[in-house]
């Protein structure tokens, strides 16, 4: 598959947003009910091709982790981070991007198909870990709520915005 030279640069912009954010929310005192990793992930996702989509999503978290140690790699929780993203950064290109769908519509069901994952992600690893699987996995889901009601304020008007600055900009092969 040949990936234009904007989807490459985008690529690289997103993923360093993803690194960069946490930090800057982590710092101010905000943080995981936010979810500032998924803005430019789920965005990476309406604007570039899948497979640089998909490895924003999925390098974002591990890269983070290995360099600053959050998220933390044990327990679980980057490699849970890591397949949500390629969730979130997977859908919209997918279904935005190859088919068309509505940013709305195509959101709603990537932060639908986020949170169902993530409920049975930390089910198994509370199970796992022999912790109190149903409390915790339903507390994993709440608490991302304030940064899901930003993804869907944020997110329509950035892409908007984007998609318009790079309509009329020039693809380098």
């Amino acid at each position: 598959m040949n990936y234009s030279g904007r989807d490459l640069v985008l690529g690289g912009l997103f993923l360093a947003l993803a690194l960069a954010l946490p930090v800057v929310f982590h710092a101010v005192g905000l943080g995981r009910a936010f979810l500032p990793m998924f803005l430019p992930i789920v965005t990476a996702g309406f604007l570039t091709v899948l497979p640089v989509a998909l490895t924003v999503g999925m390098l974002s978290p591990l890269t983070s982790a290995a360099l600053t140690g959050m998220p933390p790699f044990f327990p679980p929780v980057a490699f849970i981070m890591m397949i949500e993203g390629i969730v979130l950064a997977g859908v919209p290109s997918l279904l935005r991007r190859k088919l068309g769908w509505n940013i709305w519509g195509v959101l709603a069901l990537t932060v639908f198909l986020d949170r169902l994952l993530l409920l049975v992600a930390v089910f198994f690893v509370s199970t796992w870990l022999d912790l109190p699987e149903k409390v915790l996995s339903v507390a994993a889901v709440i608490e991302g709520f304030p940064g899901i009601l930003i993804l869907f304020l944020v997110v329509p008007v950035i892409v908007g915005k984007l998609e318009k600055i790079l309509k009329n900009l020039p693809v380098s092969e």
